[in-house]
């Protein structure tokens, strides 16, 4: 296709997946496994942020954020109907029925992006599902702002 491979490689972003070395680790070990015909899925948690970017300055190492997300990942398919609460915090209390239900918690939604990683020359695909979070409710800068945020019973989003 009259492409330079190490052009190609300079252009391509690393596909950390936002991990360090352990996720890459759980990335191989499921991509082993599709390759051998075992069926799996890999889980995990979809940070915004990779470890981190390495760079050289005046001889010594420097670390960058890896906004390993700023283009979005098109291997990657967000699934929003499987979204769910996570709650933190909270207590039991006894509902009007008498079954117990769960108050005063901070919440978060916690929503699956999937990559399929497919085996080598056969016909096994597995699924890496991370996970992304995000507040449920907007943030309270005035009470951050204030000092709010030493004080854990404070809830910051509104």
């Amino acid at each position: 296709m009259g492409l330079d491979i190490e052009e190609l490689e300079e252009i391509e972003s690393d596909a950390g997946l936002g991990n360090g070395g352990l996720g890459r680790l759980a990335a191989c070990f499921l991509d082993s496994m599709a390759t051998l015909g075992l069926a799996a899925y890999g889980y995990g948690i979809r940070y915004d942020y990779g470890i981190f970017e390495q760079g050289i300055k005046n001889g010594w190492q420097i670390e960058e954020p890896d906004d390993w997300l700023k283009y979005g990942n098109p291997w990657e398919k967000g699934r929003p109907e499987n979204c769910y609460p996570i709650n933190f915090y909270g207590r039991s209390q006894d509902s009007e029925n008498g079954e117990q239900r769960w108050v005063d918690a901070h919440s978060v939604s916690a929503m699956p992006f999937d990559t399929p990683v497919p085996g080598y020359k056969n016909n096994t695909c597995n699924t890496l599902r991370l996970w992304s979070s995000k507040a449920t409710k907007s943030f309270d800068l005035q009470m951050f702002n204030a000092g709010g945020y030493m004080d854990v019973s404070n809830n910051f989003f509104l």
